[in-house]
């Protein structure tokens, strides 16, 4: 005989996880009786009783006014979503470092002193040649053109060609009146001769100088121009046949050169990709003799990580809708499955909307919020959505929708703002970036929700009032059989999943602290792009492709005392950290390079030798090194290819050790020191975000609760996913990003929406009298489908980023979504067991008033209710189900168990429904 048509009171009638009542007299902590049940009914006057009855009751309000929803919900569309053209996209230094921070401010200062972002042109010199085949005439003419297109750009800063550093030696050693020994060169060297206080060393200078002037008499006079090969030869070789150590900045190796460009400092994210794409497309179209030209810089990559920004949003939002559809095409089988993803896909429109008016960015990290806010939402929407249909369907509630809401709303509501507590912890952060992540999910989060319980109330009373969904029993299908599965651990696991899950998450403290943090922007971005092809070429050929800058202020930039300082820090930075620091540029080290010479004593510069050296160099050379309306030099330092971590530790011994003459100030800055400025930010507090959202989401749920056991029982899965997430990332070596590192909230996130509503439905069951291990297969019955669905829907929420080109966003995609799989699961698995074992003992569910229960019963021809209490109840129903009146279950009190959780009667035929009862404990 099917369970369907069994004698209610049949003792070998199979149990129904399923059945919705027992005996008023079950053992609160033991088991239950469990009998195959009927529906229990509701009628639509259901009053919106308990906790938020107000709310319920404007939300059923507004479900029963559906064209008056649909018209405010077009207005507020329209209205949030002008909002969108008001979002921006940023990549520059305002994402990494804090603004009033020193490092923000030193390098606002620097790029108003000297300029912005440098765009670095490599020459690479075809093989059988070198550097002194560049200067042909030919070249000369493409060099000088260039020179004069980029000067007239007013997005140009400064332009520094082969040419141009050629050019400011010949400078040095010419004379306005032929004389070599009149000519700025011969006076310095001549002056450092003097002041070389070993006679032996003054007499070795001199033997130098001598073998220079030889080299440059051999060469007529007339023959002293920069085509001129020998010519050339001279300039940009020493006595030793080197390359100049002050012309390799330039001239890198015998078979390179570089043109550095300097871009409009401080100028906005457009403003400066312009201006790369103008020296781009200066030097495209040119073609030298006996070399190739190939443009990069950091402008370059920002300017592509912005453009990817742009259309990459687009991107991953209509793959995340793609695959959402699939999933609620596949695994959602109820009517009008599709449902969520549109009142969600509103919802995002209201969430960025609003984003775009409060000035909340997008940059590489806050584009991740697409998706992961649509995985959510669409996780939040099939729960309320699979609410109705259970209540429909299984219940044969009289108003389905309202049913859910009774239901449903208060658990939803706690789950949104255990997450936004969660993601509130980011605005810890350090990184600006980070913060407005946590702020776009904290703020979306909320605004979806709100979305989706109006929207779907809405649409699902319109199509019940239509078309009501008629009774099926799901209970029994694959998504509930395996979450019942999941949840089949015997409850003498109970401890000891305790103690792993305090064992795994110690362990993940451990294990976070052997991970690398990745914070390259050159990482973030796909490593096959041409940019990132560039670079790693200009870094193959010379060794560099990033900078160090400093800049030096005192009361006279052409005095002594800073000819002197800055020579002998150039000197001292060179020497100490010569993997890192591979060469030098300034007008100090120009000269004073020139003044080397082997096995001398070092003689620095004076200040009239500066400003010597100053009135002879070219105007952009000028520019580049001093600004003297602020008193300032530039100093480049052209670093090596080490990581952060390694010109972090340079930048760091720079501000400890060195320490300036009175008067004078050495600040580091430019693209290094912002790198490593970002490394220090987010390594600072980067850990303690997560304990920051795990320990308010305790708070919250013991206020909540006002209950320690619950709250513990809920943040054991959590525990366990938030541990198992750096332990994973440790066994898989991967070097953790930006994103990546910051992931633990989200889980923390997703994982107690979980477990709250796990905690509160098997409540509502134990409130209908079920036992322990009755009412955690009730609620896994008959939330299976939706719990399933709706965890992949977070899981394909986060995981759409892997579809991405960028690294940062790949691999946290990749990284996070495995992560947040197993905190779902490790919730499905772990909390079942836990919530059994602790309430046979009386520390979930407490039971009052006695255990008596009460039934409202409207019988035919009568108008009054009938109270009926005790055994009478259960006598009363019997005899209901015994005349063929199905006996009703208990009321929906909902996952949070808000309200009256009263068994109901289900009318006979041709009764109306019956009305509301209680239950007492």
């Amino acid at each position: 005989m099917p369970p369907s048509t069994m004698p209610a009171d049949d003792p070998t009638s199979p149990p129904d996880p399923t059945d919705r009542t027992s005996s008023s007299d079950a053992d609160p902590g033991g088991p239950s009786s469990r009998r195959p049940t009927g529906p229990r009914a509701r009628g639509p006057a259901d009053p919106p009783d308990g906790p938020g009855g107000r709310w319920r009751a404007l939300v059923a309000r507004n479900g029963r006014r559906s064209g008056v929803v649909a018209v405010v919900t077009l207005l507020v569309t329209l209205v949030l979503g002008y909002g969108l053209n008001r979002l921006e996209f940023t990549t520059g230094q305002d994402n990494y470092l804090n603004s009033d921070s020193q490092v923000a401010r030193d390098n606002v200062d620097y790029q108003s002193l000297f300029g912005g972002q440098a765009m670095l042109t490599l020459f690479t010199i075809e093989r059988g040649a070198d550097a002194d085949d560049l200067f042909t005439p030919h070249n000369i003419k493409q060099f000088r053109d260039l020179q004069a297109e980029l000067d007239a750009d007013p997005r140009v800063q400064s332009t520094i060609t082969p040419l141009t550093a050629l050019e400011f030696t010949d400078n040095l050693v010419r004379s306005k009146n032929g004389n070599v020994l009149d000519s700025p060169a011969a006076k310095i060297l001549l002056g450092a001769q003097s002041r070389d206080p070993d006679p032996g060393s003054a007499q070795r200078r001199l033997a130098d100088s001598l073998a220079t002037l030889k080299r440059m008499q051999a060469i007529p006079e007339a023959q002293r121009t920069v085509d001129n090969p020998a010519w050339v030869d001279f300039l940009l070789h020493d006595n030793t046949g080197a390359i100049r150590k002050s012309l390799r900045p330039f001239f890198p190796t015998p078979s390179t050169a570089q043109m550095v460009t300097r871009l409009e400092g401080n100028a906005s994210l457009d403003a400066e990709g312009e201006g790369a794409r103008i020296v781009e497309r200066a030097t495209s179209g040119l073609r030298f003799d006996h070399a190739t030209a190939m443009t990069t810089g950091a402008a370059v990559l920002l300017r592509d990580i912005n453009n990817y920004l742009r259309g990459g949003f687009l991107t991953l939002g209509a793959i995340s809708l793609a695959l959402m559809a699939g999933l609620l095409v596949v695994a959602f089988a109820v009517r009008w499955r599709l449902l969520p993803l549109g009142v969600v896909g509103v919802g995002l429109i209201w969430a960025f909307g609003l984003a775009g008016y409060i000035g909340v960015p997008l940059s590489v990290v806050t584009i991740a919020g697409l998706p992961v806010l649509l995985g959510v939402g669409i996780d939040f929407a099939v729960q309320f959505h699979s609410r109705v249909e259970e209540e429909a369907q299984l219940d044969r509630a009289g108003n389905p929708v309202m049913a859910a809401l009774a239901g449903l709303l208060p658990a939803l509501a706690l789950a949104t703002v255990a997450a936004v507590l969660a993601f509130l912890a980011l605005e810890f952060s350090q990184v600006p970036m980070i913060r407005d992540f946590g702020t776009l999910l904290a703020l979306g989060l909320p605004v979806i929700v709100v979305a989706t319980v109006l929207l779907l109330t809405a649409s699902l009373t319109m199509r019940e009032r239509r078309r009501p969904t008629p009774p099926k029993d799901y209970t029994h299908g694959p998504l509930g059989r395996t979450v019942i599965r999941l949840g089949a651990l015997p409850r003498i696991t109970a401890i000891p999943l305790v103690v792993a899950a305090v064992a795994i998450f110690i362990g993940g403290i451990f294990a976070d602290g052997r991970l690398t943090i990745q914070t390259d922007p050159e990482k973030w971005v796909d490593q096959q792009s041409q940019v990132i092809k560039n670079i790693n070429t200009l870094r193959a050929s010379t060794g560099s492709a990033s900078e160090l800058g400093i800049f030096v202020q005192s009361g006279d930039v052409f005095d002594d005392a800073t000819a002197g300082f800055v020579g002998r820090f150039a000197n001292a930075q060179l020497a100490a950290h010569p993997d890192d620091l591979l060469d030098a540029s300034s007008l100090v080290t120009t000269i004073s390079f020139m003044m080397e010479v082997p096995n001398t004593t070092v003689v620095m510069p004076t200040g009239a030798d500066i400003r010597l050296a100053y009135q002879v160099a070219p105007p952009d050379v000028q520019r580049a090194m001093v600004n003297r309306e602020h008193h300032a030099l530039n100093l480049v330092f052209r670093t090596g290819s080490g990581s952060l971590e390694r010109q972090a530790g340079v930048v760091d011994d720079i501000r400890d050790h060195v320490r300036p003459a009175a008067g004078i100030s050495a600040t580091p800055s430019g693209l290094a020191v912002v790198g490593t400025g970002l490394l220090d930010n987010f390594a600072r507090n980067r850990v303690e975000l997560t304990y920051y959202a795990l320990a308010a989401v305790f708070v919250l749920l013991v206020l909540y609760n006002r209950s320690l056991v619950r709250a513990v029982l809920s943040v054991v899965p959590v525990l366990i996913a938030v541990g198992l997430s750096s332990i994973i990332a440790m066994l898989i070596g991967v070097d953790l990003s930006p994103l990546t590192a910051v992931s633990g909230p989200l889980i923390i996130a997703l994982c107690t929406e979980f477990t709250t509503l796990l905690v509160l439905r098997h409540l509502e069951e134990r409130r209908r009298g079920l036992g322990p291990l009755e009412a955690v297969e009730a609620a896994a019955a008959r939330t299976g489908r939706a719990f399933l669905v709706s965890a992949l829907a977070a899981v394909i929420g986060v995981a759409v980023l892997a579809f991405s080109s960028l690294p940062l966003l790949r691999d946290f995609g990749l990284l996070v979504a495995l992560n947040v799989a197993v905190a779902l699961l490790s919730a499905l698995v772990v909390l079942p067991p836990l919530l059994v074992w602790a309430d046979e003992r009386g520390w979930v569910h407490r039971r009052g008033g006695g255990g008596a229960v009460a039934v409202a019963v409207l019988e035919p021809g009568l108008s009054d209710k009938r109270l009926i209490s005790g055994q009478a109840a259960t006598g009363q129903t019997r005899e209901a189900r015994s005349s063929g009146t199905p006996r009703g279950g208990g009321d929906a009190a909902g996952a949070g168990g808000s309200g009256p959780g009263a068994p109901r009667a289900a009318p006979a035929p041709g009764v109306r429904p019956a009305q509301r009862a209680s239950r007492r404990g």
